[in-house]
């Protein structure tokens, strides 16, 4: 009978044992779920959860993106993304990009080719609901990135977000460093000059009525130094009496759109930046300098000293440059490189 007893005892707390096990088990498998994927938001303000370790990346959007991901060292996770034969200095710089499927951008996109490439998650940009709806519909989860919509600071945790999704935390932290130091840095310049000599800028395309009114061209001209020409009440395309009204100092357009339309164009030549041939075309370096993207400060320092040569004298434009590409794209640029990407030098 006490053997019996003994037994039972035996069995019973074999039974706890194997429960509390089984308990522990959930425990580990539940913690090692959790350190296998992480939790952020997106631009479009979503929480979007992604593995720990994404070996392929679909990209459909244009707005920098590439940039970031081969920064945060993902260039040979691209398995599909839009042509780059516009960017050679990114082309020279990652070869391999040229071997990724293009299956369209935006809302124009190729669902059954993206699928063919089979990739882990895709990084879509904000304005293009209709495609990124059609990528999620067939099952490839989604990422939202800012491009042309970024302000400065969430651009920055954008940088944080993607850098952690690459597991390459440390390099996006320095790339954000970077960033408050370089426009920190220019700030104290830029805040020295008068009011009385700030310049209105009028950021546009390759023709006047096409000008930028969104956020990102007014935190890049007024991070500039420069007062930014648009009213922030106006929005969409502008009339030539109004930009005439407004009469900007300084005209920029966005680097492969020329100026020679505008200098060109009859009727605008009483304008003030014409008749001083103020107009100046932003340099392309492995992206346009004048859009979101990691090299974007190196842009507000062209432009700051494009505008105000006498009070940025100290800062050395090709020595910054080189000195980011050499950090962060982990490229030694050559002076021919350098000077490739300017159209109409003005420094």
């Amino acid at each position: 009978m006490k053997r019996k007893i003994l037994v039972m005892m035996f069995l019973s707390l074999a039974v706890v044992l194997l429960a509390l096990s089984g308990c522990s088990s959930t425990k580990t498998d539940s913690a090692n779920t959790e350190e296998k994927s992480t939790t952020v938001t997106d631009a479009a303000g979503r929480e979007i959860t992604f593995p720990e370790n994404i070996s392929k990346i679909a990209i459909t959007c244009q707005g920098g993106t590439t940039h970031e991901v081969a920064i945060f060292g993902g260039a040979d996770k691209i398995v599909a993304e839009p042509s780059m034969e516009q960017f050679p200095q990114l082309l020279k710089m990652y070869p391999q990009l040229k071997n990724a499927t293009n299956a369209g951008s935006f809302d124009d996109i190729n669902v059954e080719q993206l699928m063919g490439t089979q990739p882990d998650i895709a990084l879509v940009g904000i304005t293009s609901a209709k495609g990124n709806a059609l990528i999620e519909g067939v099952g490839i989860p989604t990422y939202t990135m800012l491009i042309g919509s970024a302000g400065v600071d969430n651009l920055k945790q954008e940088f944080l977000n993607v850098g952690h999704m690459l597991n390459d935390d440390k390099k996006a932290e320095a790339l954000v460093k970077h960033w408050n130091d370089t426009l920190g840095d220019l700030d104290k310049i830029v805040s020295k000059i008068p009011e009385n000599e700030r310049k209105t800028v009028y950021y546009t395309g390759k023709v006047i009525t096409k000008a930028s009114s969104g956020q990102w061209g007014r935190s890049w001209i007024e991070g500039s130094g420069g007062i930014f020409a648009v009213p922030a009440d106006v929005t969409g395309d502008i009339s030539v009496e109004q930009v005439m009204e407004w009469n900007p100092d300084v005209i920029v357009t966005q680097g492969g759109n020329g100026t020679a339309d505008l200098l060109g164009d009859a009727r605008i030549q009483d304008m003030n930046a014409i008749k001083n041939k103020e107009v100046y075309e932003c340099p392309i370096g492995a992206f346009w300098w004048d859009r979101p993207s990691p090299e974007a400060t190196l842009g507000f320092l062209w432009l700051a000293k494009t505008l105000y040569p006498e009070y940025t004298k100290d800062i050395d434009l090709e020595k910054e440059t080189k000195d980011f590409f050499k950090e962060f794209y982990e490229y030694d640029l050559s002076d021919q490189e350098y000077n490739s990407f300017f159209f109409n030098k003005s420094i």
